[in-house]
């Protein structure tokens, strides 16, 4: 039987994980958009990745909204953005040619900056169509809308589609905006976005996901006993079933994930590994049982 246990650890010397929170974090929200998601056609990738990307990078991220193609609600939840803690908002989605790809425009019309054409995404446009024969100023004219920036902002080029991104800086606030192919939404977001988040961050987050196999009724003996020796570490359970008292001895194998605050990845990468290290010798004083990597690093 597996049960799941989340278990976040933000570690620093002689402070709780509650004396940690946002500080030296740069503090983001996303705002996804797209009919499609909130039509539970397809499933919102693309917050999953940059939630984790952003823990990565040393992020804090503090809101992820989804919302459908539509002027008042874009407006809205941005409105939102900007009255909330996030120094950076991320869009993703509506960067496309289709007429309900408006994100830019909405944008635009929410905060009175008008809508222009980055003329090196468009020459990279006329470039690719020209390649497929696509040449007529209706093709050109459709492909144009997505080399659509604001005014003073800065584009993000594309290094793996059409769609140009944004950077506005707004009212100390700075508003992305990306495509919603996952993998341009990745291509953009690193090499743009991560280098200005890192050069502000202060550390960095490393995630490994275990399984422990002990006795069931040992569990959370082990689990209280490591909130009160590491309390630098948030550590959460699941919601799972009470076990039947017949079957409180039987070993089970419980999914755990851990995630590791450091200032660089190596030094995360010691203390995820000495704390494992810890877990496992632990395990032992109960007599049979062991924690291992899921899908370990290659």
């Amino acid at each position: 039987m597996l049960f799941n246990i989340f278990i976040v650890f933000h570690i620093k010397s002689n402070v709780t994980f509650d004396e940690m929170k946002h500080k030296g974090s740069p503090r983001i929200e996303i705002i996804a958009t797209g009919d499609e998601l909130i039509y539970g056609r397809i499933l919102d990738t693309n917050s999953n990745w940059l939630a984790k990307r952003l823990a990565e990078i040393g992020a804090e991220l503090r809101k992820i909204t989804v919302i459908g193609d539509d002027y008042e609600d874009l407006s809205k939840a941005l409105n939102s953005a900007l009255l909330s803690d996030a120094e950076m908002i991320i869009f993703t989605g509506g960067l496309g040619p289709s007429e309900d790809d408006f994100t830019v425009d909405a944008i635009g019309k929410a905060l009175g900056i008008n809508v222009i054409i980055d003329q090196n995404a468009l020459n990279k446009i006329k470039e690719i169509y020209a390649r497929r024969g696509l040449n007529d100023s209706v093709s050109i004219s459709r492909g144009s809308r997505m080399a659509r920036i604001l005014d003073g902002s800065f584009p993000l080029q594309n290094p793996i589609g059409m769609s140009v991104g944004m950077k506005l800086n707004y009212n100390n606030k700075t508003i992305f905006s990306l495509p919603g192919i996952p993998v341009e939404v990745q291509g953009i977001f690193d090499t743009h976005i991560t280098p200005i988040i890192e050069a502000t961050s202060t550390h960095k987050l490393l995630g490994r996901t275990f399984y422990v196999t002990m006795v069931w009724k040992n569990f959370f003996d082990l689990y209280r006993k490591l909130q009160s020796d590491y309390p630098e570490i948030y550590i959460k359970n699941a919601a799972t079933p009470p076990g039947q008292d017949d079957k409180r001895d039987q070993v089970r194998t419980i999914k755990i994930d851990i995630v590791v605050q450091a200032a660089t990845i190596p030094e995360a990468e010691i203390k995820m590994n000495s704390f494992i290290s810890d877990y496992k010798k632990r395990i032992l004083t109960f007599g049979d049982g062991n924690i291992t990597e899921f899908n370990p690093k290659v």
